[in-house]
């Protein structure tokens, strides 16, 4: 591991966890794990699930499934983007055209 690196304690679903880390901003890793122990808290209470490990399986998927969402989203964000840039791309090269005849 990096010489720079450090340990941060976070809790997550009730247990105490070290994490080690190069990230100069302590209080972004703290925000990710608080992230993860409230989806964690809000899927047990919601399905009432007993096992720990289920509760991490089924928090991981919906943190997955958050990720493929934003990723799908952005694509698309960039996609219609590159589209607007070509239409006026296409456009200008059409008014520079009629400006030169």
């Amino acid at each position: 591991m990096d010489n720079d690196s450090h340990v941060i304690r976070v809790s997550i679903f009730g247990k105490e966890y070290p994490i080690r880390t190069s990230l100069e901003d302590e209080d972004y890793v703290r925000e990710i794990a608080a992230y993860v122990d409230a989806k964690m808290q809000k899927i047990q209470k919601t399905m009432n699930v007993s096992s720990t490990s289920k509760v991490a399986i089924l928090t991981a998927l919906n943190i997955a499934d958050e990720l493929f969402l934003e990723r799908e989203d952005r694509q698309r964000q960039t996609a219609d983007a590159v589209r607007k840039v070509q239409t006026y791309s296409s456009r200008l090269d059409e008014g520079l055209s009629d400006d030169t005849t």
